[in-house]
């Protein structure tokens, strides 16, 4: 996607565009954002092109043309504020009134090369930022705001959408409204649990009057938006239908036959942005309720799962060494930690999620997290309310297990389902917990804890060291002033040797270091910059990527198990279908495509399935290279990588020879 930003000569003459445009090279170069700026013609008129390839929404353009303009009066906002039809002649076109669009300080290889790179999102969302600041400080923003007038009030800055008349009747705006760094605008409040109400309204399923299904959806997007929630976090809680029967109508449309029929992933987008954009408008306007300033007794009723979380933690931790030293002991600690943090971020004590996306939180692969999920079940740890179903690709639905019937597998060890008075506390290697009240029932510092403990597992550099000294470094870290080998091998379990090898390795991993007394302490270096030293650290990347791809090629292989379920008069009612390698144009069904197959052996009978063909092309469909580059920049800041979360960039195909102003 290109932005183009041109300066008209009709609006403050040659030397006001020349200058203009220098100011904004330089302000676009300083943001990271490379620009091609062009002579569009004899009049003197000079464009300046930018490129986002993730694509930008057309508020986030908008309003980056205000801004500019403001501060650049040359600036003509007009064809930035037209995403459907706004467009500007290209480098090389001839003029109207003669000669052709030049460029101005690169070739035209330069040119292709720096618009082909072009810059991330963010970068827009900071140059839009500074822009706007700019034209405050200059005490140029409220002129610009005038001249816009009743036409960008009636706008309200959502790209061209009105609030309905029911939303601004509710009156002024209450909450701040900001924008993320994807330009989806979310309220500027702290984050928290969803209430009991709004989760049991997620949790009702609508009644088959016509229009039920839409009506459902606003309240709990509204809800969401007021807790502070983001619209990724909102599309992920909305594409499990498990946890939201309620959001049906974002995920499926009504049939005449009176099925609801599966939406194509550009309808469903469609759906959501709109549905989210009035969610958070009317939420804005809302008035203010006590619960959000006092914590309330419905407040605090609404962390179940937080509180479940901080229990399993707990008795994780106070449950005796021998759980997590056994060979298997790393692997079911992780997944089990990979759980808590499903249940502290979506405050829920029934949690849905596949064994891919539990792989990649705990930072294993999805047959060692397959068996681990499954070896914590007998243990005791957890149980399945709700098995998965592989047609619809939706996960198992597991809760935490209060007993449990013992097997006769020599390796059972049952999990602790109460904790003992003298247990120790979550989190405090040794500490005594005896006398001290019990953990608190959520509360954000639970989460933030368990998205450490969580990106602390994923890191690659365990895929070299092995995931059992990821549990000595813990204990290290646990102990910033300095910890004695031997006081690490009461703390953790193993043997002198085996944590005098643990730590070693630490030690020239640079993760830790050596004192004086013979102390080990934690260093300053990322867990990524030690991963990276020995090549693993984008090993957490991989895992999140393939088990996005992989699913997507899953649902895939279960529509044409579905098509070839079907009896040939039908088939052939149906038409043939499109060959796995056409393009997938918006708006168009993914997985109504044949899947890709080898060449038949037997007359009239489909070939083997090709699997590895179709992970290329599914790969190439969601955008595989972007979600990597994201998951990368997750790994290297220690944060969580959940693979649902991940936005990434789904390309598009466009018209040969149309130049796009805003997606």
């Amino acid at each position: 996607m290109y932005v183009v930003f041109e300066l008209d000569v009709s609006r403050g003459g040659r030397e006001a565009v020349r200058r203009h445009a220098a100011a904004l090279v330089e302000l676009l170069a300083a943001h990271g954002i490379g620009a091609v700026p062009v002579n569009s013609g004899p009049s003197g008129g000079m464009h300046v092109w930018v490129a986002c390839p993730q694509g930008l929404p057309p508020v986030v353009v908008a309003r980056i043309a205000d801004a500019a303009q403001a501060l650049f009066p040359t600036v003509d906002r007009t064809p930035l504020l037209n995403p459907a039809s706004g467009a500007v002649r290209p480098p090389g076109a001839p003029h109207r009134h003669g000669g052709y669009a030049e460029l101005v300080r690169h070739s035209v290889e330069e040119a292709v090369a720096v618009l082909k790179q072009g810059a991330q999102a963010r970068a827009f969302v900071a140059l839009l930022r500074d822009l706007e600041a700019q034209a405050k400080a200059a005490g140029l923003w409220r002129v610009a705001d005038a001249a816009l007038g009743e036409s960008r009030a009636r706008r309200g800055g959502s790209g061209g959408r009105s609030v309905p008349p029911s939303i601004a009747a509710r009156g002024p705006v209450v909450r701040p409204v900001v924008t993320d760094e994807g330009g989806v605008p979310r309220l500027d409040v702290p984050w928290r649990l969803l209430s009991g109400a709004a989760r049991r309204g997620a949790e009702h399923r609508p009644s088959s009057t016509p229009g039920a299904h839409q009506a459902a959806v606003h309240p709990v997007l509204r809800s969401m938006a007021a807790a502070g929630w983001h619209r990724g976090e909102a599309a992920a809680f909305a594409a499990d239908p498990e946890l939201s029967p309620a959001l049906e109508w974002l995920r499926t449309a009504s049939t005449a036959t009176g099925e609801r029929a599966p939406l194509t992933e550009a309808e469903a987008e469609d759906r959501l942005t709109r549905a989210w954009w009035l969610a958070v408008q009317d939420a804005a306007r809302m008035p203010h309720r006590r619960a959000e300033t006092d914590q309330d007794d419905e407040q605090q009723g609404a962390a179940e799962g937080m509180a479940a979380a901080t229990d399993l933690i707990a008795r994780m931790e106070a449950c005796g060494h021998a759980h997590w030293t056994r060979p298997s002991g790393p692997a079911d600690r992780a997944v089990l930690r990979a759980l808590a943090w499903f249940m502290a971020a979506y405050g829920l004590v029934e949690v849905t999620a596949s064994v891919r996306r539990i792989a990649v939180l705990a930072g294993y692969s999805k047959s060692t997290a397959a068996l681990s999920l499954q070896r914590v079940t007998y243990d005791g740890w957890i149980e399945t309310a709700k098995d998965a179903e592989r047609r619809t690709s939706s996960g198992r639905r597991i809760r935490l297990a209060r007993a449990h019937q013992c097997t006769a597998d020599e390796h059972h060890m049952c999990a602790l389902h109460d904790l003992p008075a003298d247990s120790k506390t979550a989190g405090h290697h040794g500490s005594d917990r005896s006398g001290t009240p019990r953990p608190p029932r959520g509360g954000v510092g639970v989460l933030g804890r368990l998205g450490g403990l969580v990106a602390h597992q994923q890191a690659g550099i365990w895929h070299r060291f092995g995931h059992h000294a990821a549990r000595t470094l813990e204990i290290i870290k646990d102990h910033p002033a300095g910890v004695s080998p031997e006081e690490i091998t009461q703390h953790s379990g193993y043997t002198a040797r085996t944590t005098a090898r643990h730590c070693g390795r630490l030690v020239e991993a640079g993760l830790a270091e050596i004192t004086a007394e013979g102390a080990l302490v934690p260093t300053d270096r990322s867990l990524y910059e030690a991963g990276a030293a020995v090549g693993v650290a984008s090993r957490p990347v991989e895992l999140a990527v393939v088990a996005r791809v992989e699913q997507s090629q899953h649902q895939w292989w279960c529509r044409e198990e579905a098509w070839w379920q079907l009896d040939r008069d039908e088939r052939r009612s149906r038409g043939p279908r499109a060959s796995a390698d056409q393009a997938v144009l918006p708006g168009l069904d993914p997985y109504a495509r044949a899947y890709p197959r080898q060449a038949p052996t037997e007359l009239g009978q489909p070939g083997a399935a090709d699997h590895s063909r179709a992970f290329a092309i599914e790969a190439a469909r969601i955008g595989a290279a972007e979600l990597a580059a994201e998951a990368t920049t997750l790994a290297q800041r220690g944060e969580v990588i959940d693979p649902a979360r991940l936005a990434g960039h789904r390309p598009t195909a466009a018209e040969p020879g149309t130049i796009t102003l805003a997606a």
